[in-house]
């Protein structure tokens, strides 16, 4: 059960992640004052962002949350 609670929370953060880079990349493309900088800001926005979503998904569902939900002493 707790392990839904922190898959459901988790989930929630990512949606949030997403909704933030979505409203960076907007503002990056529509305010930005130099053309050729605003496709280089995109491209390494967006691979910075989708390698540190990746990675820190990875790391998530590498936990045995069933195993640290046990072994904690409430």
């Amino acid at each position: 059960m707790l392990s839904l609670i922190a898959l459901a929370f988790y989930a929630l953060i990512v949606l949030m992640y997403t909704l933030a880079s979505f409203f960076i990349v907007y503002h990056l493309v529509k305010y930005s004052i130099a053309s050729e900088l605003k496709t280089v800001m995109l491209i390494v926005f967006v691979l910075v962002s989708a390698g540190l979503l990746f990675s820190n998904l990875l790391l998530f569902f590498s936990i045995n949350w069933n195993s640290l939900i046990n072994n904690v002493n409430f």
